[in-house]
């Protein structure tokens, strides 16, 4: 038997290539699952209703006991509750660092990961449950991962019937505005096979259905004047008197400042009051078609942004431009039914035997005057006031957008409110119809509910109840000092 030898390492002549086994990430498959999460933009959220919502609510029931609920609707219709009861002394401590632990929690039949139940509110030591009960929503579509502020579903529903309105409007008024371009982006719309081919189709829409506006208001008069329409000056000139027949001579604003020695149309101050609101009176055109444009380029540079955060938000720019297009346009169209309903001229031609002084200013206001009085020949729609109606609209819209807009906007409604009679435009009576008009249409685009404007006006009351005890505790204090 031989020995064994031992073995020597030979050095290495030749090119040795070292290497290591490591993971390897694939970037194409990451960045292809984060575009795939960006949402499919369309106009059918309402075919089939699929849509999750998150409600959470509190409410007090006679045995001290509340509920916090978390409501979802599934797919196929079916709905299950999350919740769990804990008694008012389980929550309210006088501690305020208190909390509820686990153990206090009990799920209603339910038992199953994933869920999060979390407290809509934060209450401190001390504080109890009133009587109102509050609840906020959130909604989600089944077919992305977007949380949506307002249902989508009702957004597309209504965009959908306002489309379709605009449509019958035209082929009613045989045909006068055309509503081929509509038909067609809608179509285009609904069929759109990505979102590039999509915000073409919507932006289509979205123009024409702001530049048909001055079409339509040419064919109501027309419509009025083929047809010979009763006209309600007479009615409406009645009411004014009977409403504001107190306060001003026949109840028109136009001729107290006629008749006014600081505010006559010859004075310093009328002058340049006519000049502030003839040319607030013109601005109420721009005032939704900004804020339209603004929109759309934020859909837009949403839709071209590299950033795959921000291109996630374009399903909620795209469900704002049509909430906001359904309170804006709405309200045209609601005016423009009033008023093949009830077809009034306006004060300044009914009433224009009783004004003697024109309303010149410093000449701007007097030309931009001539333009409207050439341009609004064989024009009815003095009752309601579309200029009322539609400001306060895009302003109650657009403070939900840019709530700084809201303010800007809301201030030009305001000044719009007054010049329309002021410069002899519309009766007051124009303006009483011109409100509710605002409010259903606000409430058609979905920014607002019954709730939100209840809660409103209860707020301005107790606002100004407040303010008003207030001051009569610091006339007492003054009075006992």
């Amino acid at each position: 038997m031989g020995v064994p030898q031992p073995i020597e390492l030979q050095a290495q002549t030749g090119n040795f290539k070292y290497f290591t086994l490591k993971e390897e990430i694939n970037l194409d498959e990451s960045t292809e699952q984060l575009v795939k999460d960006v949402p499919q933009l369309s106009v059918w959220g309402w075919f089939p209703p699929v849509q999750n919502y998150l409600n959470k609510k509190i409410q007090k029931n006679s045995n001290n006991s509340d509920k916090i609920g978390l409501k979802k609707f599934e797919n196929g219709g079916l709905d299950k509750t999350l919740g769990f009861r804990a008694t008012t002394s389980d929550i309210l401590e006088t501690n305020s660092n208190s909390s509820v632990s686990d153990d206090d929690i009990t799920l209603d039949g339910i038992n199953k990961p994933g869920y999060q139940i979390e407290f809509p509110y934060q209450v401190s030591g001390g504080a109890e449950f009133d009587n109102v009960s509050s609840s906020t929503q959130k909604y989600q579509k089944s077919n992305d991962n977007t949380v949506y502020p307002y249902s989508p579903v009702y957004s597309d529903i209504t965009f959908s019937i306002l489309v379709g309105v605009v449509c019958i409007f035209s082929i009613t008024f045989s045909f006068l505005v055309g509503p081929l371009v509509l038909v067609t982006s809608y179509v285009s719309l609904c069929l759109a096979p990505s979102n590039r081919w999509y915000l073409y189709s919507i932006t289509a829409c979205a123009i024409g259905l702001g530049l048909c506006i001055p079409s339509f208001f040419n064919a109501t008069g027309q419509v009025v004047l083929g047809i010979d329409l009763h006209l309600w000056d007479t009615d409406l000139f009645r009411g004014d008197k009977t409403l504001m027949g107190w306060v001003f001579p026949l109840g028109q604003l136009g001729l107290f400042v006629q008749d006014s020695s600081w505010f006559g149309p010859s004075s310093f101050i009328g002058r340049l009051s006519t000049e502030i609101f003839q040319i607030s009176y013109i601005s109420y055109y721009i005032w939704g078609y900004f804020m339209e444009i603004y929109i759309l380029y934020k859909l837009w540079r949403a839709s071209l942004s590299s950033d795959l955060e921000e291109r996630k938000t374009i399903s909620l720019w795209d469900q704002r431009l049509k909430m906001f297009i359904c309170s804006w346009i709405s309200t045209y169209f609601v005016c423009f039914s009033i008023n093949l309903m009830f077809p009034a001229e306006s004060p300044r031609v009914f009433l224009q035997g009783y004004y003697d002084t024109k309303l010149v200013g410093f000449g701007f206001a007097g030309w931009i005057r001539g333009l409207i009085d050439q341009g609004a020949t064989g024009s009815f729609g003095s009752f309601p006031s579309g200029h009322i109606a539609t400001s306060w609209a895009v302003a109650f819209a657009s403070y939900k957008i840019i709530p700084t807009y809201g303010y800007v906007s809301a201030t030009a409604a305001f000044l719009i409110t007054i010049a329309t009679m002021y410069l002899r435009y519309h009766y007051f009576v124009d303006f009483l119809c011109a409100v509710p008009v605002a409010f259903v249409c606000v409430m058609y685009g979905g920014f607002y509910s019954l709730a939100d404007i209840r809660n409103g006006i209860s707020n301005i009351y107790h606002g100004i109840k407040n303010k008003i005890s207030s001051k009569s505790k610091n006339d007492d204090i003054i009075n006992t000092l």
